[in-house]
């Protein structure tokens, strides 16, 4: 019987606000251990050019017009 099995029968005893407790719990060390990358969002111009690079989608023609997208 492995770990996951030990902790769904202990929960099963408990009321359910309670399992909802053990569910956030879960939710909280699977975040706490996310790689930094995952976790933190790009604050400069370079980590966002960096971020929309890894993409790999060609814009290169793309011209940005407000005009036209105003007109939309």
């Amino acid at each position: 019987m492995g770990y996951s099995d030990i902790i769904a029968r202990e929960a099963e005893t408990l009321p359910a606000e309670k399992q909802a407790e053990i569910l956030d719990f879960i939710a909280f060390l699977k975040m706490r251990h996310l790689p930094a990358k995952l976790t933190s969002a790009p604050k400069t111009a370079a980590e966002i050019e960096a971020f929309l690079r890894s993409f790999k989608v060609e814009n290169s023609g793309y011209t940005f017009d407000r005009y036209e997208a105003n007109a939309r």
